[in-house]
């Protein structure tokens, strides 16, 4: 009888023994961060991308040797996506790997996303992928990349209203060494009067604000009393740089920004926007 409760003894006291150094390691938290692409190499990396949320902009990485050594020292703990309830700007960078696979890796700190799934992360490496993608950000030699004609944003009498996208001809890189042509058409600005709504402004100029800068942008537009007569003759409205000059009175703008093609993206698009100028 002794001998069993002198087992018994032994056996409880390895497991307070085992369970103090679990809570002395960190309550069951791993001692070593796992590093999901310690492996990475510069070489596994066939296209990369870099999606900066705000400003809402997208650049191409061409030199991925900087970008896979910052991805080998990013560490992560236990799952968690209550990333969903923080708010700040995120680092989004989108990989199709030389296998053929891909990964989407959101920086988030204190948080990494990796295709869809949070985990917490260790602070320093997060914060220098943030930092690495701002520095591209805010390179001018950086190629910035739109799969889709950019959004147009429309401001006067510090009020801002979305403009309408209308037709487009865009074509993007599919990183793959192909390119992808698209061609849209819509319906005439004069024939949209249920979705532009109308911006009343004291001022006489509006600047236009591309989520992404065209190489060139002309202007048009038409008086409301044309509403739905397509064959109305329009008139042209001086623009200089991303300021366009408004008519007195409601009138219908059509703006056509033009995107080169240097880099595989770009192209064509005309979005409408209903301002009225009130003396």
């Amino acid at each position: 009888m002794k001998k069993r409760t002198l087992i018994l003894s032994l056996i409880c006291l390895a497991l307070l023994t085992g369970i103090t150094i679990f809570l002395a390691a960190g309550g069951g938290k791993r001692l070593h961060p796992g590093k999901p692409f310690e492996d990475l190499n510069a070489s596994d990396i066939a296209w990369a991308t870099v999606q900066l949320t705000p400003p809402d902009k997208t650049i191409q990485i061409v030199e991925t040797e900087e970008l896979a050594a910052l991805l080998r020292d990013v560490a992560i703990y236990e799952k968690d996506n209550s990333y969903r309830d923080y708010c700040g700007q995120a680092a989004t960078f989108s990989l199709t790997m030389t296998d053929g696979s891909y990964t989407r890796i959101m920086e988030y700190n204190p948080f990494l996303v990796i295709d869809g799934v949070g985990y917490r992360t260790e602070y320093e490496p997060c914060e220098a992928l943030n930092q690495y993608a701002n520095e591209l950000l805010n390179d001018e030699d950086s190629i910035f990349i739109s799969e889709e004609p950019p959004a147009l944003t429309v401001v006067s009498d510090q009020t801002a209203c979305g403009a309408l996208l209308g037709a487009y001809s865009w074509q993007k890189n599919n990183g793959d060494g192909t390119v992808t042509a698209t061609e849209a058409d819509s319906a005439h600005p004069l024939d949209c009067r249920d979705l532009l709504p109308l911006l009343e402004t004291t001022e006489g100029t509006a600047t236009l604000r591309f989520s992404w800068e065209p190489d060139a942008v002309s202007v048009r537009c038409w008086s409301d009393e044309h509403w739905a007569d397509a064959s109305a003759e329009s008139e042209d409205v001086d623009v200089s740089g991303n300021v366009v000059t408004l008519k007195p009175g409601a009138y219908i703008y059509e703006i056509t920004a033009r995107w080169n093609t240097n880099n595989e993206y770009g192209g064509t698009a005309s979005y409408s926007a209903y301002l009225e100028t009130i003396e």
